[in-house]
Protein backbone atom coordinates (compact mmCIF):
# COMPACT_ATOMS: atom_id res chain seq x y z
CA UNK A 1 0.00 0.00 0.00
CA UNK A 2 1.77 3.28 -0.89
CA UNK A 3 0.38 7.19 -0.02
CA UNK A 4 -0.81 8.46 -3.10
CA UNK A 5 -0.24 12.17 -4.46
CA UNK A 6 0.34 12.31 -7.60
CA UNK A 7 -0.34 9.84 -11.03
CA UNK A 8 1.68 8.72 -13.51
CA UNK A 9 1.25 7.83 -17.35
CA UNK A 10 3.11 5.46 -19.50
CA UNK A 11 4.48 6.67 -23.38
CA UNK A 12 2.58 4.17 -25.80
CA UNK A 13 3.80 4.02 -29.40
CA UNK A 14 2.22 2.43 -32.21
CA UNK A 15 4.26 1.36 -35.02
CA UNK A 16 3.08 2.73 -38.32
CA UNK A 17 1.83 0.72 -40.91
CA UNK A 18 0.58 0.62 -44.36
CA UNK A 19 -3.02 1.46 -45.43
CA UNK A 20 -3.81 0.58 -48.88
CA UNK A 21 -0.02 0.98 -50.20
CA UNK A 22 -0.02 4.17 -48.49
CA UNK A 23 2.47 4.69 -44.99
CA UNK A 24 0.81 5.86 -41.98
CA UNK A 25 3.08 7.54 -39.51
CA UNK A 26 3.70 5.83 -36.15
CA UNK A 27 1.85 7.49 -32.95
CA UNK A 28 2.43 8.86 -29.63
CA UNK A 29 -0.76 8.34 -26.78
CA UNK A 30 -0.70 8.26 -23.08
CA UNK A 31 -2.04 5.01 -21.10
CA UNK A 32 -4.54 5.71 -18.18
CA UNK A 33 -2.97 7.50 -15.23
CA UNK A 34 -1.57 5.49 -12.28
CA UNK A 35 -1.56 6.52 -9.12
CA UNK A 36 1.78 6.86 -7.56
CA UNK A 37 3.76 8.13 -4.47
CA UNK A 38 6.45 10.79 -5.98
CA UNK A 39 9.12 11.58 -3.64
CA UNK A 40 11.17 14.83 -5.48
CA UNK A 41 15.32 13.73 -5.66
CA UNK A 42 16.67 16.85 -6.77
CA UNK A 43 14.68 20.05 -8.25
CA UNK A 44 16.21 23.21 -8.90
CA UNK A 45 16.05 25.97 -11.66
CA UNK A 46 19.30 26.88 -12.36
CA UNK A 47 20.26 24.45 -15.36
CA UNK A 48 21.19 27.16 -18.00
CA UNK A 49 22.82 26.79 -21.51
CA UNK A 50 23.34 29.81 -23.96
CA UNK A 51 21.31 31.99 -22.02
CA UNK A 52 18.22 29.84 -21.40
CA UNK A 53 17.06 28.28 -18.76
CA UNK A 54 15.94 24.83 -17.73
CA UNK A 55 14.98 22.70 -15.17
CA UNK A 56 16.84 20.05 -13.53
CA UNK A 57 14.97 17.43 -11.86
CA UNK A 58 15.17 13.44 -10.18
CA UNK A 59 12.49 11.43 -8.46
CA UNK A 60 12.05 7.90 -6.94
CA UNK A 61 8.10 6.83 -7.35
CA UNK A 62 6.62 4.08 -6.26
CA UNK A 63 3.71 2.03 -7.50
CA UNK A 64 1.96 -0.65 -6.51
CA UNK A 65 3.20 -3.97 -7.62
CA UNK A 66 1.51 -4.55 -11.32
CA UNK A 67 2.97 -5.56 -14.95
CA UNK A 68 5.29 -2.41 -15.89
CA UNK A 69 7.25 -1.74 -18.94
CA UNK A 70 7.79 1.32 -19.94
CA UNK A 71 10.78 4.08 -21.17
CA UNK A 72 8.74 7.39 -21.02
CA UNK A 73 6.71 8.71 -18.10
CA UNK A 74 4.53 11.46 -17.85
CA UNK A 75 4.46 12.70 -13.88
CA UNK A 76 1.73 14.65 -12.53
CA UNK A 77 1.71 15.89 -8.64
CA UNK A 78 -0.98 17.24 -6.64
CA UNK A 79 -1.99 19.05 -10.09
CA UNK A 80 1.48 19.94 -11.25
CA UNK A 81 2.49 18.72 -14.44
CA UNK A 82 6.15 18.01 -13.31
CA UNK A 83 7.43 17.21 -16.96
CA UNK A 84 8.10 14.03 -19.43
CA UNK A 85 10.97 11.84 -18.34
CA UNK A 86 12.93 8.56 -19.23
CA UNK A 87 12.97 5.90 -16.92
CA UNK A 88 16.84 4.92 -15.55
CA UNK A 89 15.68 2.27 -12.88
CA UNK A 90 12.80 -0.06 -12.38
CA UNK A 91 13.18 -1.91 -9.05
CA UNK A 92 10.51 -4.50 -7.98
CA UNK A 93 10.25 -4.38 -3.93
CA UNK A 94 8.08 -7.43 -3.28
CA UNK A 95 7.90 -7.44 -0.08
CA UNK A 96 6.08 -4.80 0.52
CA UNK A 97 4.01 -5.13 -3.05
CA UNK A 98 5.40 -2.11 -4.57
CA UNK A 99 7.71 -1.02 -8.08
CA UNK A 100 10.51 2.03 -7.52
CA UNK A 101 10.81 3.54 -10.39
CA UNK A 102 13.95 6.17 -11.26
CA UNK A 103 13.63 8.96 -13.33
Amino acid sequence: MIIVNGTLRVKIKTDGELINGNPVRQSENWNVPIPCSIKINQRNNKGKVDGNTFKVASYEILIDEQPFDAAIIKLMREGEDLGEFSIQAIDPLSAVGAIKITV
